[in-house]
């Protein structure tokens, strides 16, 4: 009896433990996009609300929402699109609580077992974007890593109009990731039907400091544990 009931909870972690499936559920190509935060090469978006509280108060953001497509040289796009009450703008990353920013996580291949990727990102990588003080520039981060990887060509654009923001960005997806060498790194391959993991924050600072974040889903720990980064499906 006793060894039953430790395999039934064992079990019932292992099923709590997986990613939950986001929305887009079934996300389709890209065609051409040019990353430059003009979103009029995308046709026809169909977005999708970022209306779950991850954490805190993220009292300044509202009408947030995403989109996303993919390639098949296993690249991903993504649009958000938000309004801030109270914007705070920093020149590059200070820390999770100074600067209005997005932050973004993906996992080439869902199939594979999750791991704890916060300190080398091989498995998994957080990427985090945001618009510097000038209005004009965007700059970009992975994880801890003190210097983007020249090998990595996570990119993006970011225009504010107002209290508007649209973020227009594009990621790789890896099965496994090197900050150190190109030669260790091993690019997703994708198709039709593929499963992937994105995800995707809305940090919401101000000028009385960080006040929390958006998400699609509220899968806490996203940037430590890659089980906790939500599935989708790739389509036409």
């Amino acid at each position: 009896m006793k060894t039953q009931t430790l395999v039934l909870i064992i079990g019932l972690l292992i099923v709590t433990a997986q990613a939950k499936t986001g929305k887009p559920e079934d996300i389709p190509e890209a065609g051409r996009i040019r990353i430059d935060g003009n979103l009029q090469d995308w046709k026809q978006i169909n977005w999708t609300p970022l209306n779950e509280t991850l954490d805190g108060n993220p009292a300044n953001i509202s009408n947030a929402q995403w989109a996303l497509r993919w390639d098949e040289d296993g690249t991903l796009y993504i649009a958000v699109r938000y309004d801030d009450a109270d914007i705070a703008l920093q020149d590059n990353w200070v820390n999770s609580g100074t600067q209005d920013c997005v932050e973004i996580f993906v996992r080439g291949d869902t199939g594979s077992k999750p791991v704890d990727y916060s300190e080398h990102q091989k498995s998994a990588q957080q990427y985090v974007f945001g618009l510097a003080r000038n209005k004009a520039t965007t700059w970009k981060k992975l994880a801890s890593a003190k210097m983007f990887p020249a090998h990595n060509p996570a990119t993006a654009a970011v225009k504010l109009d107002g209290k508007t923001f649209t973020y227009e960005m594009m990621v790789p997806l890896y099965d496994n990731f090197s900050a150190l060498s190109r030669r260790n790194c091993e690019r997703s391959e994708v198709f039709q039907d593929s499963e992937i993991g994105i995800d995707i924050a809305i940090v919401d600072a101000g000028s009385t400091g960080y006040a929390g974040r958006k998400a699609e889903n509220t899968m806490p720990d996203k940037a430590f544990n890659a089980s906790h980064i939500a599935e989708h499906t790739l389509g036409e």
